[in-house]
């Protein structure tokens, strides 16, 4: 009975004057729960997977320190895996799936070609939760709101006078790209101005990617003047190639970028950005997982709390026309 009460067992009756008797003496011996002991009588690890792309994005720091914090809240431990390295060794993943040093997935998804089968693989064998992407699967998934997103990108470009507004996306296949082009696409449309075509690039989400898909964009014969970016990493690569080809933020092209990091606030200039509640992501990732874990049934989580928010720096500014130029 002691050992249920200071388990926290909802489910023992018991009158609440004794429950409080138990925890007191608890708190007088400092009394701390053997974790090694629960997770054994449990048949749980007391462990839950953490499966990222490119662990070293600054971007995904927010991400993993909201997960640990709401996995440490549950009484979780987070393991943190690169999958690059998991979809190369796929033994070596199976293993970790199948070996019960693990008790569930949180999988962020990003629209690699590796991603499908990490997901396939680790569904069928344990609780999953899907970050960024909802499928018709057994994994459960948190989103943020990406198409919102965008929309306060190109309102913020349509509010400085910009109509010749082009869009980097990310990996044309990823499920966030996709939403945050139906925003861009959609606030357009309703001031009765078109995404065109070759103003639509993939920037992927790093710097590398950004630079090219901004050299390829400032070699056309005909440019934007107001650019939205999917990933503020891609964003910060778009800027660098801007300065190699003698393009002036924001006095010649204006960039707004989704996403914020500390990065952003030490471009040249400082990158404007939307900001997402990334912590907040991976905080209801795992407490997803766990209601999954304890046998919930799987559900789709949209996170609107916080709402984006714009942050003003000083890489978006009046349309050329509207400052003087051409």
């Amino acid at each position: 009975m002691v050992s249920r009460v200071l388990s926290g067992d909802n489910g023992l009756r018991i009158r609440e004057e004794t429950r409080q008797r138990v925890l007191e003496a608890a708190a007088a011996l400092d009394y701390t729960p053997n974790r090694a002991a629960q997770t054994l009588r449990l048949a749980t690890s007391g462990a839950i997977g953490l499966i990222e792309h490119d662990v070293s994005n600054p971007l995904h720091a927010e991400t993993v320190r909201g997960a640990q914090r709401s996995a440490g809240a549950a009484g979780y431990v987070t393991l943190l895996a690169d999958a690059e390295e998991l979809a190369a060794d796929e033994a070596a993943y199976k293993e970790l799936l199948a070996s019960g040093r693990i008790d569930g997935v949180v999988l962020h998804l990003g629209g690699w070609e590796a991603d499908d089968a990490l997901r396939k693989l680790a569904e069928s064998r344990l609780p999953t939760v899907l970050i960024n992407s909802q499928l018709r699967t057994g994994a459960g998934s948190v989103v943020l709101q990406d198409e919102q997103a965008a929309e306060v990108a190109t309102c913020r470009l349509l509010d400085q006078g910009h109509t010749r507004i082009g869009f980097l996306g990310g990996i044309s296949r990823s499920a966030q790209s996709k939403r945050r082009l139906n925003g861009v696409r959609r606030t357009l449309q309703r001031v009765g101005l078109e995404l065109p075509n070759n103003w639509l690039l993939e920037a992927g989400f790093d710097q590398q990617s950004g630079r090219r898909a901004m050299s390829e964009l400032l070699a056309m014969r005909c440019t934007p003047t107001g650019l939205v970016v999917a990933n503020v990493m891609a964003a910060i690569g778009a800027l660098a190639a801007a300065h190699d080809h003698g393009v002036l933020i924001p006095q010649d092209l204006s960039v707004i970028a989704i996403h914020d990091s500390w990065v952003a606030e030490h471009t040249c200039p400082p990158l404007t950005t939307v900001r997402l509640p990334l912590f907040h992501l991976g905080e209801a990732a795992v407490q997803l997982l766990v209601l999954l874990i304890q046998g919930a049934e799987r559900k789709h989580i949209v996170l609107r709390d916080p709402p984006p928010r714009l942050i003003e720096r000083g890489s978006v500014g009046p349309a050329p026309a509207l400052n003087g130029g051409s």
